[in-house]
C-alpha cells in the first residue's frame, strides 16, 4: 500500500488496475488511494477515482440463473471446489479439486453448450470456470483509460502491465496497440509483466 501511495504523488500518474475482483473488495482494499483509477470484473464496472461514483456496462444477466444451478450441481460432485457470486460473474474454482477428476472440463463443455444463444462467455482460468457477459474484457478497459488519457492531453509517458492469468492477454494486446513503441517516440516506454507472486511485483516498484 505504501508502495502505491509513493507512485500516486506524481501529478502525471494516472493508475488503473483492471481486476477481476469484485468493486466493493477492492474500494475496501485500495482505501487510503483516493487518486487511484480502480476496474473491477474485469472491467464490467469503473471509476476514475475514490471522489467518483462506480460506472457499470449495460448487460443483459439473465444468464446467471442459468449457470448458478449447474455450477452448484458440479460443486456437489466435486470435492474441493467452490462457486463465488460476483455482481456480473459467476465463477467456479477447483484449485482443491482432484484434478483426475475431469469436472472442469465437462463444466466447461457444457456451460458452452447451454450458453450457445446467450451473451455470456464461458472461459477457463488458472484453477477456475469463469462465466461474465459477452463483449466484457481487461482489454477494452484499458484502452478506454488509454483513449481517455489521451483525449484530455495527458497521454501517458509510462505504462506498466502486470498479469498472471490468460484473461490478461487481451491486456497486454489492446495496450501495445494503444501505446506507441519506444522507437517511435522516446519518452513512451511500455512494459509488460507476467508475474507468479504479487512479492516480485513489489520488489520491481520499490526498485523502480
Amino acid at each position: 500500500m505504501s508502495v502505491l501511495m509513493m507512485c500516486l504523488l506524481g501529478s502525471q500518474l494516472h493508475p488503473g488496475p483492471r481486476e477481476s475482483f469484485g468493486r466493493g473488495s477492492l474500494s475496501d482494499w485500495l482505501a487510503p488511494c483516493e487518486k487511484l483509477g480502480l476496474a473491477a470484473e474485469h472491467g464490467y464496472f469503473m471509476r476514475l477515482n475514490k471522489n467518483t461514483d462506480w460506472e457499470s456496462l449495460a448487460s443483459d444477466l439473465d444468464w446467471k440463473a442459468i449457470v448458478e444451478p449447474i455450477m452448484k450441481l458440479y460443486t456437489e460432485a466435486t470435492d474441493g471446489s467452490s462457486i463465488e457470486i460476483k455482481e456480473s460473474a459467476l465463477v467456479w474454482h477447483h484449485q482443491d479439486a482432484d484434478p483426475d477428476f475431469g469436472s472442469c472440463q465437462k463444466l466447461l463443455d457444457h456451460l458452452e453448450n447451454v450458453l450457445a444463444n446467450e451473451p455470456a462467455v464461458v472461459r477457463r482460468g488458472q484453477h477456475i470456470v469463469e462465466v461474465k457477459p459477452q463483449g466484457v474484457t481487461k482489454g477494452l478497459v484499458a484502452e478506454k483509460v488509454l483513449s481517455m488519457m489521451a483525449s484530455n492531453g495527458k497521454a501517458p509517458d509510462f505504462v506498466m502491465c502486470i498479469g498472471d492469468d490468460r484473461s490478461d492477454e487481451d491486456m497486454f494486446e489492446s495496450i501495445s496497440s494503444a501505446v506507441p513503441t519506444p522507437s517511435c517516440i522516446s519518452r513512451d516506454i511500455c512494459v509488460h509483466c507476467w508475474a507468479k507472486a504479487p512479492s516480485i511485483i513489489l520488489m520491481i516498484l520499490l526498485m523502480s
